[in-house]
């Protein structure tokens, strides 16, 4: 006997199956995902960082206001890395001002730094 129905439920078993998540991304190395980072807070290992760079760098920014590790500097001999810091701020700076057509702030800043650079050039 003929189903009349039996052509129209063709293909619906697909549905019938749960749907498997897709497979998450893994370090070829250690085999860690970045679940396990988000769950744990910890990376497997160096090659992570690459693997899961964008990921860890977006997770990074929510936890903390800069993903560039200051540290804390010496009073006596951290005058040259303080400098440093500085200059390369100013530098950041200039540029985001120069994309936003901030001329009068950049031409500011580019002040700034050129009396750093002679400074560097004196001593």
């Amino acid at each position: 006997m003929y189903d009349l129905f039996s052509d129209f439920f063709d293909g619906f078993d697909v549905f019938m199956h749960p749907v498997t998540a897709k497979e998450e991304k893994k370090c070829p190395v250690c085999g860690h995902t970045y679940s396990d980072f988000r769950r744990t807070g910890k990376i497997g290992c160096g090659e992570c960082y690459k693997v899961f760079r964008s990921p860890i760098a977006d997770t990074l920014k929510q936890i903390q206001p800069s993903a560039v590790h200051t540290g804390k500097i010496p009073s006596k001999s951290g005058e040259k890395l303080k400098i440093k810091r500085k200059y390369e701020t100013l530098k950041q700076e200039l540029a985001s001002a120069v994309k936003n057509e901030d001329y009068e702030t950049a031409a500011k800043l580019h002040k700034q730094i050129r009396e750093i650079e002679n400074e560097v050039k004196k001593s």
